[in-house]
């Protein structure tokens, strides 16, 4: 039997039986009832949240066919560090959510709102403390729950009695009498519906007194269901076999399954993620910043702390942070001590509420010995303003010892601030162990996790030459530095509007680096056209992010091991919704850093989105339409922007970063070395079904794999742009390919040659600049080049990177159409714009509108492809019945390529018979 037809009939019996493996086991998973997925998020303030989420989620899974992973912290504060709410999509793989958070000073407004956004949809189960907390202010959270509490009075057994007892949660429960338990008050209703009412008695005879409230109740008026109940203080109350019926039968009824298919025990597994309070901290427990001029050093230190609330936070300069005690107790001191002896002629204290404290100020010269400078101890109003000492004292510490405090408050001083000859502001010292001596605390807030927040400080012509000084540009172009830190760093992808908005992916941990909270995509605008970004913000949070594309309201973003959309709602330049549309493309942290991974993503006329992957491959991937895909090595993989159709397009590559996408479809990209294996940095060109040989083939059999347009010898490619756009001259109408090594963004001269393409000269520099990411273009032919100057392979410090803009020096483009605004027909005329990417804009806005006249552009690229690259296009139509023939007698074609296709498109489609007909008439070789 032929070679090539052999070949090829062992490609389909693979593919074939591969593919009734995977039938089988859909079949399998079928069979069995799909499980409820419940997400416990647990943790913050004054609850044995170590006990009481296990007995929450194994009592749930016990009565009921719902898998309940659980999210929990043992950070005891009312501000719990609990960064999966950092990411948008955090509650997208659950059916119910059940908070049981004790978090009442988490008042971020648009962390809360994007909470209860994700609420309109989703179901929603609420315990206890979850009702006193995220007091922002607003009336967001209590409309969500339906109901607003203040406060609760003591513990106490509080009497349960279900005034809906023909309600489908209540309807197998009875009253009951809980222990000692706290019982909420009731200050406003926001749509509950009231399911048990409970009753709280305290004192005796005539000093009796009887409170009575809501305690569990029912929300259908602010989007998904939801239940709700104040019970739950003690951990013997949770574990009670009352309550955990009622919250079980509250979870099922909310997501509309109280039903005897899920009254059932669940038997699988569960994922418990525990947030470690010694790990992770909160943005007001990392280290301060740089000491101001002139100030005083002051070691802090106090008769307890609560973590979270140390005691330097009381002289940090900061309003939002706080030193508090370590429980309601009193007395409770803050003592300062001074570098020298100073003399203190007055105070100004200002407490945590605004609510009058008693307390007392004293003095020492040793520490030992004190001396009252100010007493408070009998204070009934609330003292704002600075205080004169009347003993005016030169001391060395200084003791402010709260006696007592409004009822509930606990010693909590936000500042204190000092008065006296020689005093400045005060800021926070450490102590030598040994010597006592008193030195500066200043410390670096970012050195295990986190990043700037991006800010704007215009550049001195003098700092933005000496960075110039390191950039090569052809003649005829200017370069101005767009952004440099602390405006933007670490841009490791950059992805730019039509109209010159720059998003650009910041990766403090780069391809070795695993901390969290690094990850980011930043907005960049140029408001006045000058070349330099005006404005910068934070478009979304998210670990690794790599290849992103701009599209209308929407952000594209390869982020492993996911791949998902932000979309911008109200056009304010953050993000307000994520959706994944592929899962699992990638290895996330949990198993490797994001090095030779799933990177670059580039849209095509064709309207698919194509990414570039990385040779670690990824195994299960996930489309938003259930289409699986694993993938063992680099490649190109595409999917339409709605996360359906997942596919593998081209295999074989090592490790690229993204791919060059021409108007007629050709793609391009740079490749990496292996290290001495005899594969170095190469040129490819993409068709489609095509096997570039990496790493199976290349060495002992290239004949059957595409060979590549160049091999360039060392090096280390990065990111790619097509760039087609006028006042470009000879730069123009070419792929670009970054190299991180060599230092360059090059320019390609391709030309058709069969079916695939040649490099017919030596790829040229078109901008130098140290250690080159990415680049692109916009559509008014400026240049976007990022580099990633000052940094390796994971975090260096704030200062990484810079991004620069190159554009035609004689060049003014023509004013940017209203593609909002303009007609089909008029958007239809924009095909003609020398503007490759004012071409593609116009197309998406006729994609978005439904209208058939977008097909024109895609129709008028591929028109210009040869003979060659036509047949090769037709090999792989899987709507063309007569493909299959086609394939069969492109068998013997001179086109190497073209027979490589043929052979791979017959394996795919499975063409056994027709391979062995041919076989059998001698038809095929």
């Amino acid at each position: 039997m032929p070679r090539i037809l052999i070949l090829t009939i062992a490609l389909c019996l693979c593919l074939s039986l591969n593919g009734t493996a995977q039938e089988d086991s859909a079949a399998s998973r079928q069979a069995k009832p799909k499980p409820l997925r419940a997400l416990l998020i647990a943790g913050g303030c004054c609850h044995d949240y170590a006990q009481q989420q296990e007995a929450i989620s194994k009592g749930i899974q016990a009565r009921a066919n719902v898998r309940v992973d659980v999210y929990w912290t043992d950070n005891s504060t009312t501000t719990p560090v609990l960064p999966l709410y950092r990411k948008l999509n955090w509650a997208e793989e659950y059916d119910v959510i059940i908070h049981d958070e004790c978090a009442a000073d988490i008042k971020d407004i648009a962390l809360v709102n994007r909470i209860v956004q994700v609420h309109q949809e989703l179901p929603a189960v609420h315990l206890h403390c979850a009702m006193h907390s995220f007091r922002t202010g607003t009336e967001a959270w209590f409309k969500h729950l339906g109901l607003q509490s203040s406060g609760h009075g003591p513990q106490l057994p509080i009497d349960i009695k279900f005034v809906k007892d023909q309600h489908p949660i209540t309807a197998t429960l009875g009253d009951w009498t809980t222990i000692r338990e706290e019982l909420y008050n009731n200050v406003r209703l926001f749509g509950a519906k009231p399911l048990a009412m409970g009753t709280q008695r305290r004192g005796n005879g005539a000093n009796e007194r009887v409170d009575e409230a809501i305690v569990a109740w029912v929300n259908e008026s602010a989007g998904a269901r939801s239940f709700s109940t104040t019970i739950g203080h003690n951990t013997e109350t949770v574990r009670d076999p009352r309550y955990l019926d009622l919250i079980t039968r509250g979870l099922l009824w909310a997501c509309d399954k109280l039903n005897d298919d899920y009254l059932r025990p669940y038997d699988g597994d569960q994922q418990v993620t525990f947030i470690d309070k010694r790990e992770v901290t909160s943005t007001n427990q990392q280290s301060i910043g740089k000491r101001p001029a002139g100030s005083t050093l002051v070691y802090a230190e106090a008769s307890s702390t609560q973590q979270g609330h140390p005691a330097q936070h009381a002289i940090d300069g900061d309003r939002e942070t706080r030193w508090c005690a370590d429980g309601p107790q009193y007395p409770a001191s803050l003592t300062l001590q001074f570098e020298q002896p100073v003399k203190v002629e007055a105070i100004r204290l200002l407490w945590e509420s605004r609510r009058a404290y008693q307390y007392q100020v004293e003095g020492s010269t040793d520490g030992k010995t004190w001396q009252l400078l100010l007493d408070r101890s009998n204070a009934r109003e609330v003292i704002a303003g600075e205080q004169a000492l009347p003993t005016a004292a030169t001391v060395s510490h200084l003791r402010i010892t709260g006696k007592s405090g409004p009822r509930g408050g606990w010693c909590s001083i936000r500042e204190v601030s000092l008065k006296g000859p020689g005093l400045d502001t005060l800021w926070p010292a450490g102590r030598d162990a040994q010597s006592g001596k008193l030195t500066e605390a200043a410390g670096n807030a970012y050195e295990k996790r986190g990043n700037v927040q991006p800010r704007i400080e215009p550049l001195s012509p003098e700092q933005e030459a000496k960075i110039l000084r390191e950039v090569r540009i052809p003649d005829g172009f200017v370069a101005t530095v767009f952004a440099a830190p602390p405006a933007v760093n670490y841009p490791v992808f950059v992805a730019a509007t039509v109209d010159g908005t720059l998003f650009v992916s910041s990766d403090g941990n780069g391809s070795l680096g695993r901390q969290e909270e690094r990850g980011r995509v930043i907005r960049l605008r140029d408001l006045d056209g000058d070349g330099h970004a005006d404005e910068t913000k934070v478009f979304c949070e998210v670990d690794a992010p790599r290849g992103l594309v701009w599209d209308h309201d929407r952000l594209y973003l390869m982020h492993p091991p996911h791949l998902s959309v932000f979309i911008d709602r109200d056009g304010d330049g953050v993000a307000d919704i994520q959706k994944t549309l592929v899962k699992n493309l990638a290895f996330g942290y949990d198993k490797r850093p994001a090095d030779h991974t799933t990177n670059g993503l580039s849209l095509g006329v064709d309207g698919w989105l194509y990414i570039a992957g990385g040779d670690f491959g990824f195994m299960n991937a996930e489309g938003a339409d259930g289409t699986t895909l694993t993938h063992r090595g680099g490649g190109v993989i595409r999917v339409r922007p709605d996360g359906s159709g997942l596919e593998i397009y081209s295999t074989g590559t090592r490790n690229i970063l993204e791919v060059a996408i021409s108007p007629q479809m050709e793609m391009f990209a740079r490749d990496n070395t292996n290290d001495g294996g005899g594969w170095d940095v190469r040129l490819h060109h993409f068709t489609g079904n095509d096997n570039h040989g990496y790493p199976r083939l290349y060495k002992n059999f290239n004949d059957e794999c595409v060979q590549p347009l160049a091999d360039y010898g060392g090096g280390s490619g990065c990111g790619a742009v097509f760039i087609d756009e006028p006042g470009m001259g000879d730069w123009n109408n070419a792929p670009f390919t970054a190299d991180w090594g060599t230092g360059s963004l090059y320019r390609h001269t391709v030309s058709p040659r069969g079916a695939t393409y040649a490099e017919t000269e030596p790829p040229q520099p078109f901008i130098s600049l140290p250690r080159p990411t990415d680049a692109d273009v916009d559509g008014n032919s400026r240049v976007y080049c990022a580099s990633w100057l000052g940094a390796t392979f994971n975090w260096a410090g704030p200062d990484v990177g810079y991004i620069v803009c190159v554009k035609p020096k004689d060049f003014t483009p023509a004013a940017m159409p209203d593609f909002a605004q303009a007609t089909d027909d008029q958007l239809a005329q924009v095909f003609n714009d020398p503007s490759y990417r004012r071409r593609l804009e116009a197309q998406r806005e006729l994609m978005r509108r439904g209208s058939s006249l977008q097909q024109k552009l895609l129709d008028n690229g591929v028109a210009q492809r040869n003979a060659e690259r036509q047949l090769l296009a037709r090999l792989q139509d899987d709507t063309d019945p007569a493909a299959t023939e086609l394939c069969l007698n492109s068998l013997n074609h001179a086109d190497p390529v073209i027979v490589h296709t043929a052979i791979r498109m017959l394996a795919k489609r499975q063409a056994v018979p027709e391979c062995f007909a041919a076989f059998d008439a001698h038809a095929a070789p």
